[in-house]
């Protein structure tokens, strides 16, 4: 796999997240905070998102231990544990994701 395809793969795994984690707040977060008695089970969200990016990651087979064994020219395949890890890490939002992709996939600044 290209170093192009696995950076836009990455990319789209960033964009799930994103999706992933203003979606759920926007949907089921506006609905909690519209209901009090809802209030004090608000902490259950983060599991409705992760929930959500395991789905996500399932369906199109995102694994983000896969693209980093593809970046590193390390032979291997996308596996079910890697998909739940990615799905978990989607789940857990945008900047879990950045933080991922910043450590693991350096910037061509980064590497010179």
């Amino acid at each position: 796999m290209e170093v192009q395809t696995v950076l836009g793969v990455l990319a789209v795994i960033l964009a799930l997240a994103f999706l992933v984690e203003t979606l759920i707040e926007a949907l089921f977060g506006r609905i909690v905070d519209h209901f009090p008695v809802l209030q004090p089970y608000k902490w259950t969200l983060i599991y409705f998102a992760v929930v959500a990016g395991i789905i996500g990651a399932f369906v199109y087979q995102f694994d983000l231990l896969y693209l980093l064994f593809m970046f590193m020219g390390i032979p291997g395949q996308v596996m079910t544990y890697g998909i739940v890890i990615t799905g978990i890490a989607i789940g857990m939002g945008a900047g879990y994701i950045h933080q991922f992709i910043s450590k693991f996939f350096p910037t061509k600044q980064q590497t010179s």
